[in-house]
């Protein structure tokens, strides 16, 4: 008799196991992770951005297949209805053998009207419990609980179609949510289109090795700042360490929080500082943190032998060093933005080819954009009434790299000359002090070139309370022929998205970048592989939104409308610009000076 219960409760066990290892199976009632994803035109969405709503419907979307086709008016009909009684309706994509192009394609030919979010990594089908296409989803966003797995109703099956459906699964149990009741359980398995799965699969035929397939990814896109004396919270100085923070890894890697200054890399020229870790990179991590991030057995950790030089300045000794005023910095509480001026005593003309910042304390420094103010601006005072239309000539924020001219380029600091330092701090739970240096570095002999600085910005502008897309645009006509080096948004706690387009004069556009998810705690410069001419005429305009919602977690009160300022608790709008007019010399910079400084009397 025991050894028939003992049977028993063996095949019990392996029955358990098998049944819930099938894909799709038993997925109503689970929790899911948070998790961002572009749509199949580029935006960004988060599941928890949708904690407004009282439900969010999933539709799985596959190119080519019949049941999708045929169940998308039904599906878009659904919407319709229930649009009004707060339920987002997305589909989602993730088939290995689609990408957005022609998933943008089948959405035109068949009037998907409804975003698409591309899952390029699978992982949220993999979360989601996806075994077929034309499955739906119904998930509470408050609770990121599965409440509906199942089909839209019963009118389409495998090569048949009924002239009208007699359930309407979907309806039924969306009138169930809506309602506050359960949501019925005897539902149907969805027909559809299987999805194949290929990296989980390997996953789970194959053990990843973490000598062999992690570390090489690790030491790519993460230690770099993640290392004793790096930028990152915490070091990835071992296995265990590595291990110990997987969870949160795994997490920071699904929202796209990391690796930070993420673009949309399927539109936009060429960027060579692009954070582009690949969506078969993710999948590795990610598979191999669900499986408990193991080392394998015998094996030799490489990180803690890897060595990191973490030199005072990144660019070697600067010709100028500058000690920036202590700051005292409380423990805890929101601080304004601090305006200090730092004097060059220049003793003559100089040319800067780099600019280097060494915070003090990282844990509070949040950044400094630093200002020029130069003799020469005596000539337009009264017309420069914001830092935004001053010159900004370099800066610091997390994971930003140091302000470097290209070859034989430089900027003009003239004697006389003093930084004025935008610098915005953040509390870290103790009493501090910041004293941060500033490294300059000088051309020994006259540049070639001269770079210059330029913004498409907005500054009047009002966001309304609790408003969660306020879309901004602002605009720069470049009056002479140029060639553009780097692009850099920039807003504060409200920014939503920003991108770059160039109108150019023939009637022809081109998106420049396209920075989907805006993070105010990393303000990154992206640097253009080659610098791109743009012929005069050119208008360069920042297309983007402000999030003034309970939705947003770094929002520090969605019930105040919002305008231009200087502070955090105030707004900006800038598209900064690094450019090179053609035709600007060192001869032409300082001939253009002097006339200016007679014509005002100087």
């Amino acid at each position: 008799m025991k050894t028939y219960s003992k049977a028993l409760l063996l095949l019990t066990s392996v029955f358990t196991m098998l049944l819930l290892s099938v894909p799709g199976h038993a997925a109503v009632g689970q929790r899911i992770g948070d998790f961002s994803l572009l749509d199949h035109q580029g935006k960004h969405h988060q599941l928890s951005w949708y904690s407004d709503q009282k439900a969010v419907v999933i539709f799985i979307q596959g190119n080519g297949c019949p049941i999708v086709r045929n169940g998308a008016p039904t599906l878009r009909a659904i919407r319709d209805d229930y649009n009004a009684a707060n339920v987002a309706f997305f589909m989602l994509n993730p088939q290995p053998q689609d990408n957005r192009h022609s998933i943008a394609q089948e959405a035109t030919e068949y009037g998907y009207d409804m975003p698409i979010l591309v899952d390029e990594t699978q992982l949220v089908a993999e979360s989601l419990g996806v075994d077929r296409t034309a499955e739906v989803y119904i998930i509470d966003p408050a609770t990121r609980t599965i409440l509906y797995q199942g089909p839209v109703d019963d009118r389409l099956g495998y090569e048949t179609q009924k002239p009208e459906a007699k359930h309407h699964y979907l309806r039924d149990a969306l009138d169930a949510v809506l309602a506050g009741k359960p949501v019925a359980k005897d539902i149907p398995e969805a027909p559809g289109c299987l999805v194949n799965f290929p990296a989980r699969d390997k996953a789970a035929g194959q053990t990843i090795s973490y000598t062999q397939d992690v570390v090489p990814i690790l030491q790519q896109h993460c230690v770099s700042c993640h290392h004793d004396g790096g930028i990152g919270p915490w070091s990835m100085s071992s296995h265990a360490m590595v291990q110990g923070w997987s969870k949160m890894m795994k997490e920071v890697l699904v929202t796209r929080r990391m690796p930070p200054g993420l673009i949309d890399p399927h539109v936009g020229v060429p960027i060579s500082n692009e954070a582009d870790i690949t969506p078969q990179e993710v999948q590795t991590l990610v598979h191999w943190i669900d499986a408990g991030a193991p080392m394998e057995e015998g094996a030799v950790d490489p990180l803690p032998t890897l060595e990191f030089e973490n030199p005072k300045f990144t660019m070697g000794e600067p010709d100028i060093v500058l000690q920036v005023p202590p700051q005292e910095i409380p423990a805890t509480g929101l601080i304004d933005y601090r305006y200090i001026p730092v004097s060059l005593n220049l003793e003559e003309d100089v040319w800067m080819r780099g600019m280097e910042f060494i915070p003090g304390d990282r844990q509070v420094l949040h950044h400094v954009i630093a200002y020029l103010n130069s003799p020469a601006d005596k000539a337009v005072r009264g017309r420069r009434d914001t830092e935004g239309d001053r010159d900004s000539i370099g800066g610091f924020a997390p994971g930003r790299q140091p302000d470097m001219a290209p070859a034989d380029s430089g900027r003009l600091l003239r004697k006389g000359s003093n930084l004025l330092l935008q610098m915005h701090y953040t509390t870290s739970g103790k009493e501090t002090v910041d004293a941060t240096e500033i490294g300059i570095y000088l051309h020994d002999d006259t540049p070639r070139y001269v770079m210059s600085g330029a913004v498409a910005g907005e500054r009047r502008f009002m966001i309304p309370p609790h408003a969660k897309e306020h879309k901004l645009e602002g605009e720069l006509l470049l009056e002479r022929d140029a060639y553009l080096f780097s692009l850099m948004p920039h807003m504060h706690y409200r920014g939503r998205y920003m991108s770059y387009t160039a109108h150019y004069p023939d009637g022809t556009s081109q998106v420049l970048l396209s920075v989907p998810k805006y993070e105010f705690n990393w303000q990154f410069r992206y640097d253009l592989e080659e610098p791109l001419l743009l012929p005069a005429g050119t208008r360069l305009v920042a297309y983007g939104a402000m999030d003034n919602s309970a939705q947003n977690p770094g929002n520090p009160d969605p019930t105040v409308p919002v305008r231009f300022g200087l502070q955090t608790k105030h707004e900006m709008f800038f598209g900064f610009i690094t450019l090179r007019y053609v035709g600007d010399t060192p001869e032409s910079i300082l001939g253009a000076e002097a006339a200016t400084e007679e014509v005002a009397g100087l």
